[in-house]
């Protein structure tokens, strides 16, 4: 026989409680409002569900409080039901980047001459190209910052070449930390959370680099942009 709506609700509940307690440290002596925002603190994937765990909280009560002959008195909808269930499998088994956001990086180095790095960003349809000489990390190469440098030139009457190395437009990045690393096992959650940090903090982040360990200098398995924020809301959206 199926399960009745409050009885998928509570189940689902209950697993989220017990995530919560893991997050926090399984303290048992904290109301279920305060796993939440303790959790929030730690978890951004909590922090994401946070208000709405909060109203599902009011409805549990009235599951669990509110009988009639061992009845139910509030009986979710099934959209409620479903939404919590799928909550509960974000937060349970939270998507990570190499799900899905793994790729083949097109990549060059600093000694490349600029006109072989603009044909790939070209071919590609790149605002941006990450640099690495052998394995080491030199920086991100972007429309912005070769723009900056054709300005330079044009405003010092000096003549330029498509065959001026990479590494001497890198010296025009606007910021040259526009940039971060992490890791492929890194959640979805994760991941929009350093978006959401830097906005905050009045920056500009061209990309999120990926990597095995979230290490500069291993070797590049993704890129994200602002571009893929979308997508990245996407998988954690019903």
């Amino acid at each position: 026989m199926d399960k009745k709506n409050s009885e998928r609700f509570l189940s689902a509940f209950i697993k989220i409680e017990a995530k919560l307690k893991e997050i926090v440290g399984n303290d048992v002596h904290k109301a279920f409002y305060q796993l939440v925002d303790r959790a929030a603190v730690k978890n951004p994937g909590i922090e994401k569900y946070r208000g709405i765990l909060k109203e599902y909280a009011e409805l549990r009560n009235a599951i669990v409080h509110k009988r009639i002959e061992d009845e139910a008195i509030a009986e979710p909808h099934i959209k409620v039901v479903e939404d919590l269930e799928f909550i509960c499998e974000m937060l349970t088994k939270p998507l990570t980047l190499e799900n899905e956001f793994l790729q083949k990086v097109v990549k060059c180095s600093s000694y490349d001459k600029l006109s072989v790095a603009t044909r790939k960003m070209f071919k590609n349809n790149f605002s941006k190209i990450p640099v690495y000489d052998n394995r080491k990390f030199e920086g991100l190469l972007t429309t912005d910052s070769i723009a900056r440098w054709v300005a330079y030139n044009l405003e010092s009457g000096v003549e330029f070449s498509e065959d001026v190395d990479v590494g001497t437009i890198l010296e025009f990045s606007e910021n040259k930390q526009s940039y971060t690393f992490i890791s492929k096992t890194a959640t979805v959650f994760q991941a929009i959370d350093v978006f959401e940090q830097w906005y905050k903090k009045g920056l500009r982040l061209n990309a999120i680099i990926i990597t095995e360990s979230g290490d500069k200098n291993e070797p590049p398995l993704g890129i994200l942009s602002l571009f893929d924020l979308p997508k990245l809301y996407e998988r954690i959206s019903k």
